[in-house]
């Protein structure tokens, strides 16, 4: 199988062997050879940075969602983005939202600076702030950083000033820089921007991961609030978008916007611009259950459960901070998700037997294979995607419990679970009595469906209940052999 580069073409002997050797580093080794690379790549030099940095890419972007953060020597784009990097997606699956960019709108709108609005004052400020990294020059990075930021809002702001609804200019900047959406990412960036000196001691000293809204959290997310307030209104609401993105239970975030807002209902949150907490948990939530629909979990159980405890966690947690009234917008929304989500479920569930049956197919031994006990079909060899296919469902639905209660789908849980339960156990029974035949082809195909009937037990029940089940096995084919 070929794996293929940007260009579209196969892969060279060469790349596949530096990727299989990247693949071997640990992650602080990844670290270091990425701050090395991006800082040789800062200072000019020759080595294939974007090809190996490229190869890094998936194993980096892993580490970062789990730390939170972004490794490696920071880039004048990387210093751009860092007023709004909480706001960044890497997936835009519907039209532009307040409080989100696309990782895909930085380089249309820094080429746009580069090449119309700023064209010799960016070449300028990005080297300024190279030199200074590389130096390792900590207050002349901040302060090039601090003009970079301070530049770039305005340049991106006046633009869009002269683009006004339905001009032409309109019409050829959103040509220019890829769609409508980037340009609505545009006029966010220049806002989060324009307010970087505000939020930069407030960022700075955040920790990257925080359990819990404290005390503390909220009380410094209050005063960035009204300090973003009197510099600039339409900024304001981010102070608890920025902080949201590094709580682990974002809808705490609603502790501090009912005291914004003056108000503990949905209905009149949603009528502030402080609003844009409960919207993004809302669009999290509905993106969740896209997720669930779209990817089958006989393939991808780990996603869907993601997914799955995802939108669980939300919905719990917005009905438990703020009173959702059922004549609301959210409560809407809520219901709605709520309800796709508990169809979804069931349908999956009714489906999980079907894929347990495919893996370890019976057969009727009565006359014209009608009207009998059933037998496991020995006919053919363990189908071995089929028993994948199984064993993903069984994690998945041993997974899904968890959920069932607050989801709502307890019941499509329960009759899964006892339709897959009864049918093992007939297969079980029926499958020891095929290890005593006295044909040794048939044990031996026997023993294959055996061992794929306990790696479903070893799932879908316990660990002891499959080790005691491979060694009945053995025991019935010894029998049969003396």
């Amino acid at each position: 199988m070929h794996h293929w580069d940007s260009t579209g073409l196969a892969e060279s002997r060469t790349i596949r062997q530096l990727r299989q050797a990247l693949s071997t580093l640990s992650n602080a080794e990844t670290e270091k050879l990425t701050n090395a690379l991006e800082r040789d790549k800062l200072a000019g030099g020759n080595l294939p940075h974007d090809l190996i940095l490229g190869l890094l890419r998936p194993r980096l972007q892993a580490e970062d969602d789990n730390k939170k953060k972004r490794g490696g020597a920071p880039t004048p784009v990387r210093h751009l983005c860092w007023p709004f990097e909480e706001l960044l997606v890497n997936q835009r699956p519907g039209p532009k939202h307040r409080g989100r960019v696309a990782r895909t709108s930085i380089m249309p709108v820094w080429n746009w600076l580069a090449s119309e609005r700023l064209p010799d004052a960016l070449e300028d400020i990005s080297q300024r702030i190279v030199d200074h990294t590389l130096a390792k020059d900590a207050a002349g990075l901040a302060a090039a950083t601090e003009v970079l930021h301070a530049t770039c809002a305005q340049a991106i702001q006046e633009g869009l000033a002269k683009a006004s609804p339905g001009s032409k200019t309109k019409r050829l900047l959103i040509e220019q820089l890829g769609g409508e959406e980037i340009l609505e990412d545009a006029r966010e960036m220049a806002l989060l921007l324009e307010v970087a000196p505000l939020l930069s001691d407030f960022k700075r000293g955040m920790p990257k991961n925080i359990a819990e809204l404290t005390p503390d959290l909220a009380t410094q997310v209050r005063d960035l609030f009204d300090e973003l307030a009197a510099a600039q209104p339409d900024a304001a609401p981010y102070a608890a978008v920025i902080a949201m993105r590094h709580i682990e239970k974002p809808w705490q975030m609603f502790r501090i916007v009912k005291g914004v807002a003056h108000t503990n209902t949905d209905v009149l949150i949603s009528r502030t611009d402080i609003s844009i907490v409960g919207e993004l948990l809302l669009l999290d939530m509905e993106e969740a259950v896209d997720c669930m629909e779209n990817v089958d979990p006989s393939e991808d159980p780990e996603a869907v459960l993601e997914k799955l405890k995802l939108f669980t966690q939300i919905s719990r947690g917005i009905t438990e901070e703020i009173g959702v009234r059922r004549d609301g917008a959210w409560a809407t929304r809520l219901m709605s998700a709520r309800g796709a989500v508990s169809e979804i479920i069931r349908e999956r569930m009714d489906r999980a037997p079907a894929r347990i049956v495919k893996a370890l197919p019976m057969r009727s031994t009565g006359r014209f294979g009608r009207g009998g006990p059933s037998r496991p079909d020995l006919s053919k060899e363990v189908d071995q995607a089929a028993v994948e296919s199984a064993n993903r469902t069984v994690k998945f639905l041993e997974g899904a419990r968890r959920y069932a209660q607050a989801g709502s789908f307890v019941g499509a849980i329960n009759a899964a679970v006892t339709e897959i339960d009864t049918y093992l156990d007939d297969y079980e029974r029926t499958i020891l009595d095929e290890l005593r035949s006295d044909d040794a082809a048939i044990r031996d195909r026997g023993e294959s469906f055996l061992d794929a009937a306990a790696g479903l037990v070893e799932v879908f029940r316990t660990p002891d209940e499959a080790a005691l089940l491979r060694k009945r096995g053995m025991l019935a084919k010894d029998s049969a052999i003396a």
